[in-house]
């Protein structure tokens, strides 16, 4: 099975064009985050550089270092900003930083794909220095519930399990040295199709499932046609994205109310 570099590798060339809801989000999460001065800053999931180009322009900083799983968008990344970042081609799951040396994390659209939700998300929060800050923005699992739906009736595709914002909210909470708030956002995002709607994660790599199966033609014209009466919109369909953000800093324990 192909795991996850190889879709969004793939999907290097036409992600920046076809990341709509991506770009949405990357934008909420930009307004969350102050125009300040930072040390360094460690972008995790950087992809098409949604965040990453505005953000630059709105913080100062002395280190900006951008990881990403692929080397393909890293690459398009690094020859539209030159020499202005840090790039690092690594898994989010083993970044080669020093824990406790970052002033501010931020990830956009990144963290739901942790191989091991659970630790993985916690190790990263081992990055941020004391006072340091964080800002991430996090598929749920109620992204896509149309298609899901669908995919049960008729068997057509399958799709990545996502975590539920309670998920990490009881994370979060299991940590004494962080502070945080958060809030959920539900973006509805219009096609002009079905078809329309499945390219769009094809060509962003965001079609990687962990258990893909075969679906004749007959099981997808099944889907189109079951998907197009169930949410249709007059023009086209429609789907819905569920999404998670947040916002904390890691604190001093005797500083503690």
């Amino acid at each position: 099975m192909k795991n996850i570099r190889f879709y969004f590798d793939k999907a290097s060339k036409t992600y920046e064009q076809a990341g709509a809801i991506q770009k949405k989000v990357a934008n909420y999460l930009l307004n969350m985050i102050p125009s300040d001065f930072y040390q360094k800053v460690v972008e995790i999931g950087s992809g098409g550089g949604f965040l990453t180009k505005n953000l630059i322009n709105k913080i100062s900083f002395e280190k900006y270092i951008n990881i990403d799983i692929s080397f393909g968008l890293l690459k398009k990344l690094k020859e539209s900003l030159l020499n202005k970042c840090i790039y690092i081609n690594a898994q989010a799951e083993n970044i080669p930083l020093k824990l406790d040396s970052v002033d501010l994390l931020i990830s956009s659209s990144s963290l739901h794909w942790l191989e091991d939700s659970e630790n993985n998300f916690l190790d990263i929060l081992k990055l941020i220095k004391k006072n340091g800050r964080f800002y991430f923005s996090i598929f749920l699992s109620n992204t896509l519930i149309e298609l899901q739906e669908v995919s049960k009736i008729t068997g057509f595709g399958s799709f990545y399990p996502l975590k539920s914002s309670f998920f990490y909210v009881n994370l979060l909470n299991s940590i004494q040295d962080i502070k945080y708030s958060y809030s959920t956002k539900i973006f509805i995002e219009n096609f002009s199709s079905v078809k329309d709607l499945l390219n769009s994660h094809k060509l962003t790599g965001t079609n990687f499932t962990k258990n893909k199966k075969f679906s004749g033609k007959n099981s997808y014209n099944k889907f189109c046609e079951i998907y197009q009466k169930l949410y249709g919109n007059g023009e086209g369909i429609y789907a819905t994205y569920e999404v998670l953000f947040i916002e904390g800093q890691k604190i001093s324990l005797s500083h503690q109310d």
